[in-house]
């Protein structure tokens, strides 16, 4: 079946029936597998294992008229998704009643943002190189934002198989969606509502309550900051803000990007070296693409470590249970070499 968006009649949230996904190959043969040999790996030589040409592709070094050089040169590239959850299109969606219910055609682009190197995940890399993936993020960003179904873009990154990850490679994805998902809703209302009664950006105010504590902090450069969240929603969870108040992650500047890659850098390569390169996964939350007034947010990236599976308890009341306090995991991490 084609993917669709179904809309929860007690809840109001939109999910996505995906059955087209039982299609795709599982990558991971078996239960646990850090890294999958590099024979078969559809992202090894993309071009070469069918994949459709790069929309975007990037050098190691990029020099002037860099353009011009053979894709053979590849650090990164960008290709659609060959296994796609949500199907380009000519028109935007609308809800289609059945009954009480509504559903709605699961329409968006889905892109890949694949490194070269098979074994080097995020956590070996270079902040250089690093940067090289932000570049990619906010070049398809800028680009998706326009197309004119686009609500939202999530960027998101799963290391793993228990992040989900079906390819051991390193990858990321962006999705740009026709709906604004229900966590990111969740946080906008909570946001503006703060805003409202208060006149300030909540995470200002928490990242000053952080600054002033220091309990929280793992690391901090001249532009970002990480924190475990005082509220985690996983143990060791980390959160990485801009210092500089922004609802819109693309609108960072260049030397915001150089500092993201730096502080990116060092938080991999602290689960990297403290956490035996623990699966996990990244996103990141900024403001949609067609809000208007939403001044009051502050763009983030949330890393949350799979270190433990959700049972009944979580399952059933949607309440986390973290087993390693923030404070706790904050003053580990804090003395894990990063280089």
């Amino acid at each position: 079946m084609a993917s669709e968006f179904r809309k929860d009649i007690v809840s109001g949230e939109w999910l996505l029936v995906a059955g087209g996904l039982k299609k795709k190959p599982n990558f991971f043969a078996a239960k646990k597998a850090k890294s999958a040999p590099k024979k078969n790996c559809p992202f090894e030589n993309p071009q070469k294992t069918n994949n459709a040409p790069p929309l975007f592709w990037l050098p190691m070094t990029k020099a002037k008229g860099y353009e011009k050089e053979k894709i053979d040169s590849w650090f990164l590239q960008v290709i659609p998704n060959k296994f796609p959850i949500l199907a380009p299109h000519k028109t935007c969606p609308v809800p289609i009643y059945e009954g009480p219910y509504q559903k709605m055609g699961g329409v968006g682009f889905q892109e890949v943002v694949i490194t070269r190197y098979h074994d080097r995940s995020l956590g070996f890399m270079k902040p250089e190189e690093i940067a090289l993936v932000l570049e990619a993020y906010l070049e398809r960003y800028i680009a998706l934002k326009y197309e004119m179904c686009t609500e939202y873009i999530l960027i998101f990154h799963n290391h793993g198989p228990s992040s989900g990850a079906t390819v051991a490679h390193p990858h990321s994805q962006i999705l740009a969606l026709p709906i604004i998902p229900l966590d990111v809703s969740r946080s906008l209302f909570g946001s503006a509502r703060y805003f409202h009664k208060n006149k300030k950006c909540v995470h200002c105010i928490l990242l000053k309550k952080e600054f002033k504590g220091k309990k929280r902090i793992i690391f901090k450069n001249d532009l970002f900051v990480v924190i475990a969240p005082y509220a985690s929603h996983v143990s060791f969870e980390m959160r990485i803000y801009p210092l500089r108040h922004n609802s819109n992650f693309e609108e960072i500047s260049a030397e915001e990007k150089k500092s993201l890659s730096e502080i990116m850098h060092v938080v991999f390569a602290k689960i990297k070296n403290g956490m035996n390169n623990t699966d996990y996964n990244f996103f990141i939350h900024t403001a949609p693409t067609k809000a208007k007034d939403v001044n009051h947010y502050h763009w983030h990236m949330e890393i949350l470590p799979r270190t433990s599976i959700w049972g009944g308890l979580e399952l059933g009341s949607g309440t986390e249970v973290i087993k390693v306090p923030p404070e706790e995991a904050a003053g580990i991490l804090r003395k894990v070499k990063y280089d």
